[in-house]
Parts: structure tokens; C-alpha cells; sequence
């Protein structure tokens, strides 16, 4: 997580220092992973395995193609659902029942399919809870080299998954959401 450090003068001439942890509530992420994981699950027949979970320090994009949600009204930040190309063309072949290669648009209207699919389960969650903040329509982003830059106090938490065993790359969820103070 991000770190602050504080300092605390009480009318002596004695400073004290301290540090205080920032966190990001995975009551804020874990509705797009499930989201994401249960659209893979039931569209694709996907078997996601999550392989690490890290605070992202970059702004470049994992795939070549993304989409990307938007967080505001409440919580500022955004969702992003990156793949590569092949993975990408797999998993819209899946959904679809037809065997690779794929139309370049049509993969792209499939990864706009999932992000929809991921804005829509998430708003669904979200209901359910105490958080009221707005979700936008989903855009898919294509392109090697595509970064993302969320406002600077904003921090992303990225989990990377494997979509099937069978299939070498991976695919990142990555939830950006500006932290509170612990």
C-alpha cells in the first residue's frame, strides 16, 4: 500500500513522527473481480486461476486490449480488464462458438461485451451495498504500448489471472481507487 508520513508538534520543541498505512477497501474491488471472473465463467467457460495480486506502479496497460470503466460520483477511479491480442481473440471465440482468427472488430466488440458485462455485474453488487458512487459505460481501449492514468493520489491494485490452463497468457484486473487513511 502507499505510505504517509505524518508530523506531530505539541507547542514543545519535540517533534514526533509516525506513519500511516493508506488502504484501499477490497469491498471496492472484489465486485469487479467476481464480476469479471463469473463473465469469463459463464460466457467463455474460463477456469480463471489467479496467479499474483500487486500494487501497480505504473501506467502502462498489461494487453493490447482493454476496457475500461470509470468511478466517479463518490469513489474516484476507474476498472480496467486488460488482455493480449491472442487471449483476447480465444476468449471472443469462446463466447462466440467459432474457432480462431477473428475479425480484429469483432474482438474488440467481445472485450466490450466483457466490460459490460463487468460494469453491469458490478453495478448489481454495488446495490446491495453501502457504497453509492456512479459506473460508466465501459471503452475499449486497443493498442500496444496504451497507458492509463488515473489522478495522482489514486492507487491501483492489479491481480493477474491465467484464463485456462491451456492458454499461456494472462489477462489483468486492475481497480484504481483513491485510498483512505487507516
Amino acid at each position: 500500500m502507499a505510505w504517509t508520513t505524518h508530523t506531530i508538534s505539541h507547542h514543545a520543541p519535540k517533534t514526533v513522527s509516525y506513519t500511516v498505512a493508506k488502504t484501499i477497501d477490497v469491498n471496492i474491488i472484489n465486485p469487479f473481480i467476481d464480476s469479471t471472473l463469473d463473465c469469463l465463467r459463464e460466457m467463455a467457460g474460463c477456469k480463471p486461476q489467479r496467479l499474483k495480486v500487486f500494487i501497480k506502479k505504473d501506467h502502462a496497460m498489461h494487453g493490447d486490449i482493454s476496457g475500461v470503466i470509470g468511478l466517479s460520483n463518490g469513489i474516484t477511479g476507474s476498472c480496467a480488464v486488460s488482455f493480449p491480442n491472442a487471449l483476447a481473440e480465444n476468449i471472443v471465440s469462446a463466447f462466440l462458438g467459432e474457432e480462431p482468427p477473428l475479425d480484429g472488430a469483432l474482438v474488440q466488440d467481445g472485450i466490450g461485451e466483457v466490460a459490460n458485462m463487468v460494469a453491469g455485474g458490478a453495478k448489481m453488487r454495488f446495490s446491495q451495498s453501502n457504497f453509492n458512487f456512479s459506473i460508466s459505460t465501459p471503452t475499449v481501449v486497443v493498442g500496444a504500448g496504451t497507458e492509463l492514468w488515473n489522478p495522482q493520489e489514486v492507487v491501483a491494485i492489479a491481480c493477474e489471472f491465467r484464463a485456462r490452463p491451456e492458454w499461456e497468457e494472462t489477462f489483468i484486473i486492475e481497480v484504481a481507487t483513491k485510498p483512505n487513511e487507516r
